[in-house]
């Protein structure tokens, strides 16, 4: 039976942030994780994320350089991307009304309803 739950891709150089998200949203969406920011657009091709959510300060490459490659993609500029960062607090983040650097951002910090209700904003 296929899953109709929303895949989301999270890009993230710390892996801890996986397991955090797992909790906070994981009993919602399927969540598909890596460490390689360099890899992330030929997963995305490969697994069709409904919604990509990217850190910012990462090595090698930073979020808003795999941004540029998510939307000169022709199979991934469709997909709605979000910054999922640490730089910005959940208050933050309303006061800049979700605009993080020019891109819908969430803080990692914003508690799971508020996030949830971030994500499902960005589904539709």
């Amino acid at each position: 039976m296929m899953s109709t739950r929303k895949k989301i891709l999270v890009i993230d150089d710390d892996e801890a942030v996986f397991g955090y998200l797992q909790t906070k949203i994981g009993c919602l969406y399927d969540l598909v994780t890596t460490t390689e920011a360099g890899l992330a657009v030929d997963l995305a091709v490969r697994v069709e994320p409904d919604l990509i959510l990217c850190d910012i300060d990462m090595p090698d490459i930073n979020g808003g350089e795999l941004s540029v490659k998510f939307r000169e993609c022709e199979y991934t500029r469709h997909i709605p991307f979000a910054y999922l960062t640490s730089f910005v607090s959940p208050r933050e983040v309303r006061d800049l009304r979700g605009n993080v650097g020019g891109r819908h951002g969430i803080a990692k910090a914003t508690p799971a309803p508020e996030m949830i209700e971030m994500i499902e904003q960005l589904l539709q």
